[in-house]
């Protein structure tokens, strides 16, 4: 029985080669796909990789969590980057069901999960993700290394600041495989050799933050071209976290908030009034309903002045503005009751 079994088998690939052939390669370049696709998260590109702004795309079970991460935020002074705190949070917690919902244990000098208070978890990592984000600051890194770092720790700003200032997965893996050839760690899983921490954190990280819309012909496009949008932005962000300073109107100086919006706008080519009042004189005025990222928005009475407009953000949409005020240079949240109280509208300036 098993000659005759073994020369049917035989006839059996020798009809159908063809078709077995095919179904080899096949599973071959199928299993292929499946080992690069392991490590994707390095591989793609994330367009706002260094960007904190943009809008959260979490599931229900982060996004129920908004209040509370936006009451630290506000806390401690970096409202603005609530929805980047939402997308690392759903990077840290995923599906699971621990209360300790920014992972903060450890950062606390803890066991995993040892905090089970969701308020003691928001609170510990609100307030670490600060002082990683201003020794970032201090040490001139770029802003993905500040989010490598909320896993990696703050030795890895030090590693950059003296590695050329910029986050690469190349440096993550060096900076990965020298602490754990330090601690002896070895590991058997995607990530070896570079078993301390992940270092594929930024990717995976920022794919959970949506960019600002501002493609021109979108729904929330800015009227002055997306080319002039973002030079004026990519110009901003490079101030992010910079406290106000009165009379400011460079980055020798600091900025105040119409320095801040003369200094950026000027990037595009587009000349300024000095002011906050002049620049009020120069747009063309109008409603909320029509305001689009790129506008002005302008306020009064917050400050004694004799004039009518004491200041001036840039419009963002969504709800935000970027501008210089006295918690420093970043995003702020328009529908807040201090800037609600003080809104005078919105303006528009041709190039």
């Amino acid at each position: 029985m098993a000659a005759l079994a073994a020369v049917k088998g035989t006839v059996f690939v020798v009809r159908n080669w063809k078709e077995i052939t095919v179904g080899v390669v096949f599973a071959f370049i199928l299993m292929a796909g499946l080992l690069l696709g392991m490590n994707t998260s390095e591989q793609q590109p994330i367009e706002n990789i260094n960007s904190p702004f943009g809008a959260a795309d979490v599931p229900p079970n982060i996004a129920q969590w908004r209040g509370l991460v936006s009451e630290y935020t506000s806390k401690y002074g970096i409202a603005e980057y609530t929805d980047f705190l939402l997308a690392l949070m759903y990077q840290e917690l995923g599906n699971s069901q621990t209360l300790d919902i920014m992972q903060s244990s450890e950062s606390a000098g803890l066991p995993p999960n040892s905090i089970q208070d969701p308020v003691m978890s928001v609170n510990f990592g609100v307030k670490h993700f600060k002082s990683v984000l201003q020794q970032g600051q201090k040490d001139e890194v770029d802003f993905a290394t500040i989010v490598q770092s909320y896993n990696f720790g703050t030795g890895y700003i030090n590693f950059v600041a003296s590695n050329g200032g910029k986050h690469s997965v190349d440096l993550a893996r060096k900076f990965s495989l020298n602490e754990a050839s330090k601690q002896e760690w070895v590991c058997s899983d995607w990530r070896a050799p570079y078993c301390y921490g992940d270092y594929t954190y930024v990717q995976k990280v920022m794919k959970n933050l949506m960019p600002l819309d501002i493609a021109v012909g979108g729904r929330n496009y800015s009227p002055m071209g997306e080319q002039a949008f973002k030079a004026i932005i990519s110009e901003a962000q490079k101030y992010v976290g910079w406290p106000y300073m009165w009379a400011g109107a460079n980055p020798g100086t600091g900025f105040d908030c119409s320095g801040f919006t003369q200094w950026t706008f000027a990037k595009a080519g587009i000349k300024l009034p000095r002011t906050a009042q002049g620049q009020f004189e120069v747009s063309s005025k109008i409603p909320p309903a029509e305001a689009k990222p790129g506008d002005f928005i302008f306020y009064t009475g917050t400050y004694e002045t004799d004039n009518y407009i004491t200041h001036v953000g840039i419009y963002m949409g969504n709800g935000k503005m970027f501008d210089s005020n006295g918690s420093g240079i970043g995003m702020h949240d328009i529908d807040s009751p201090y800037w609600k109280s003080h809104l005078v509208g919105f303006g528009r300036v041709a190039d």
